[in-house]
């Protein structure tokens, strides 16, 4: 592991630490690393660092560490380390900020496949109002190059019904494309 002068590391990081704390309202400063989060997290062994680790890292400064990170991206938001931490750091909350500050300072996702699975999750529901899941994996698979994952299934799934070739239209779907209009103006249209 490489060296760092914390003291540096903390002053130079200080605005970009901030923003991070003001966009996600957690407060990294209230951890005092038990370690209960990354006990129970289910991706923790398939990343870089622990949610411990990213918080500490935080704690330290290192923010273009953390947000270089795969932790960040690999995280499923499932919230076992916010129901069991006795601090209640929000580390999922805090793991979306940070993907979205990551992409913003315009660092590459650690996990593409991951970044290209979000974006095709918010297209299939913006256009149809609600989750299509045939033009989700349709979507998916030609964004990241497996054209063909999961096709082997996908009849079988239909003869039971589970999956339709056409996807279902709400009634709303004018409302839910004003979401999703109002995000992007917020976000400065990007």
């Amino acid at each position: 592991m490489e060296q760092v002068a914390l003291n540096s590391a903390l002053k130079s990081s200080q605005p970009l630490n901030q923003e991070i704390a003001e966009k996600s309202h957690v407060d990294v400063k209230k951890c005092y690393q038990c370690g209960t989060c990354a006990a129970g997290c289910p991706v923790a062994y398939l990343a870089d660092y622990s949610p411990r680790q990213i918080v500490r890292m935080l704690q330290n400064g290192l923010v273009e560490d953390v947000l270089k990170s795969r932790m960040i991206w690999l995280c499923i938001g499932c919230g076992n380390c916010l129901s069991r931490c006795p601090r209640k750091i929000d580390v999922p909350h805090l793991n979306d900020t940070l993907r979205i500050v990551s992409k913003e300072k315009g660092f590459p996702p650690a996990e593409k496949s991951v970044d290209v699975f979000n974006d095709s999750f918010l297209k299939t529901v913006q256009y149809t109002g609600r989750l299509y899941e045939a033009g989700l994996t349709m979507l998916y698979n030609t964004r990241s190059g497996n054209f063909m994952s999961g096709m082997d299934v996908a009849p079988h799934m239909m003869k039971l019904g589970k999956i339709s070739p056409f996807p279902h239209l709400i009634k709303g779907r004018g409302e839910v494309s004003r979401i999703f209009k109002k995000v992007q103006e917020m976000k400065g249209g990007k």
